[in-house]
């Protein structure tokens, strides 16, 4: 098998190329020291643990996706963003952040600043994945590939949001692994009376991540409560389900999702 270095070829090339042969990435950690070595050892390579002074990580994944990555200026960017954290560059596109717990934590607000940042400064769109605390031991590299199993499928799926969490992937999750006669169901249903009204659709989806609020739904939407009443209204005319209902409301939540994705 022959190997070639994507520097060495242009991004047509590089196009033609992914589609005549197997194409792999390799790793470019051989960079790492320090700490940033010590984890990627951990996580990858079977390594020791990390100093037992560290009680509890989570990891927040990051991917970028831009087909010209300004690789040292974004390093140097996130190393300014996360200066107490520990950064493991896996490959130019992908990284790990280990933030230990202790203050405050990174919250989600902090994330999607930054990634607008990198977009507006670098043209990079950023996605980030942000991981649950756990204790530091053996299995943490076992729950560490879960987590990144997570993050992997929900960007070959989507990179619509800048942030995500177990707790929003995991509705996407059920959403894309649907068994197929689940799909026609909701086809024939639900999205049949959705047909092309895509603002309905979207309208819904709003209504239903606000927790069914109608005040910040409307804010979110920028119309008036009682043009979102009359949309709620005219959705439950179509299909006669009340996201009052809070199985309904998870089964039209889903669909939305599906619809969304597939």
């Amino acid at each position: 098998m022959d190997w070639y270095s994507k520097k060495k070829i242009s991004e047509s090339q590089l196009e033609l190329m992914k589609n005549l042969f197997e194409f792999v990435e390799l790793e470019n950690n051989t960079h790492l020291t320090g700490t940033a070595h010590s984890w990627n050892q951990f996580l990858f390579h079977d390594g020791a643990m990390p100093s037992a002074a560290i009680d509890e990580v989570r990891f927040i994944q990051f991917k970028l996706q831009s087909n010209n990555i300004e690789s040292e200026e974004i390093h140097e960017a996130l190393k300014g963003f996360f200066p107490d954290h520990t950064t493991i560059w896996v490959k130019d596109s992908y990284g790990i952040i280990i933030e230990e717990k202790k203050g405050v934590p990174e919250n989600a607000d902090d994330l999607f600043s930054i990634a607008s940042t990198l977009e507006s400064d670098f043209y990079v769109k950023t996605s980030f994945y942000i991981g649950k605390f756990q204790k530091v031991s053996r299995q943490l590299p076992d729950f560490f590939k879960r987590e990144k199993q997570v993050f992997e499928e929900l960007t070959t799926h989507t990179t619509r949001d800048a942030v995500y969490t177990f707790e929003k992937a995991f509705p996407m999750a059920i959403a894309t692994h649907l068994p197929d006669y689940l799909k026609e169901i909701i086809e024939a249903t639900i999205l049949e009376a959705f047909g092309e009204d895509k603002e309905l659709m979207a309208t819904i989806k709003v209504f239903l991540e606000s927790n069914s609020n109608a005040s910040l739904s409307s804010k979110k939407l920028y119309i008036h409560r009682n043009t979102l009443q009359y949309r709620l209204d005219k959705f439950m005319e179509k299909t006669g389900v009340s996201l009052k209902d809070f199985d309904a409301a998870v089964v039209v939540y889903l669909a939305s999702i599906y619809e969304e994705m597939r």
